[in-house]
């Protein structure tokens, strides 16, 4: 009795066996025949004539074991390749490395989102379940699949997740490429000014900062007062303010002291990636304890 027909560009018999690791526990024979028709492959599935069990109830089984291994396949091999495809259609003006960046960002992305929101229901269901749901859906009423065929035709929801999945990606490697293309720019400005100071201090408490020197003198003076005037004629907010404020000073040190970093995590690593070797985050001591309405001493 014939069970199932399993067409593929890729040799998916050895992915497919551990699913029918059941049957051999039962003692039922699965018959396979492989072959080979142009790029395809074909494992034609059979039951031996000799088991007892009923049919109808064998042959359900034996679909639904080998629709989780090919859900399994579409995941962990197709994905990839259908990455490599529309990487290649889409960006074949990029050179090989920025593709296997964006390529491998991708991947990543994807793993970490494993949800795909279903169609008119507002709950989240995983996407090898449903990719599995859709399997099994269309072995209801097929007794053969070609799974090149079945995701390019039944799974357009999938591909769709991949495509968005890749355009944000492509958008965050140029964002990135943009962002380190401006800390070079602004690491170029600090490198040509002339420091006006030795050590600036920065206090932060709660999302507010106060800069002061190595004297633990406050630094209010007029450049900097000038350098606020004009840039609140302009859209900026207050941490363009500070980083304008330090690459203005120019210190040949800067020591940060926070009472909680992950509130300021984004401005203290843009420092640190503009200034690099100089900065240095304080592990604790007076001034990470004080409070900015504490009168420092000022010019």
């Amino acid at each position: 009795m014939k069970l199932l027909t399993v067409a593929s560009k890729i040799q998916a018999d050895n992915i497919l066996n551990p699913y029918l690791n059941i049957f051999e526990k039962e003692d039922l024979i699965i018959e396979k025949c492989i072959s080979k028709c142009g790029d395809f492959y074909l494992i034609d599935y059979g039951l031996d004539k000799n088991n007892n069990k009923k049919n109808r109830d064998l042959k359900d089984m034996f679909k639904h074991c080998i629709a989780e291994g090919i859900a399994d396949i579409i995941i962990d091999k197709y994905q990839e390749n259908i990455i490599d495809r529309l990487l290649s259609y889409n960006l074949y003006y990029f050179d090989k490395e920025e593709r296997d960046k964006i390529k491998t960002n991708t991947i990543e992305y994807l793993k970490k989102d494993e949800f795909v929101n279903t169609e008119g229901i507002t709950y989240k269901i995983s996407k090898r379940a449903r990719v599995l749901k859709s399997v099994i859906g269309f072995f209801e009423e097929n007794d053969s699949i070609n799974l090149e065929g079945f995701i390019n035709f039944r799974l357009k929801y999938y591909l769709e997740a991949i495509e968005d999945a890749i355009d944000k990606n492509i958008e965050d490697y140029f964002a990135e490429k943009e962002y380190k293309e401006f800390i070079k720019i602004l690491q170029y400005f600090v490198d040509i000014q002339e420091p006006k100071r030795e050590i600036v201090h920065i206090i932060f408490k709660n999302s507010r900062y106060k800069l002061i020197d190595e004297k633990r003198l406050a630094i209010n003076n007029e450049l900097i007062e000038e350098l606020s005037q004009e840039l609140s004629e302009i859209d900026i907010n207050y941490d363009d303010l500070l980083i304008s404020s330090l690459i203005t000073i120019a210190p040949k040190k800067i020591v940060i002291h926070i009472d909680n970093i992950s509130n300021n995590n984004d401005i203290i690593n843009i420092i640190k990636n503009i200034f690099q070797n100089k900065v240095t985050v304080c592990e604790g001591c007076d001034l990470c304890l004080s409070d900015l309405s504490h009168p420092f001493k000022g010019y």
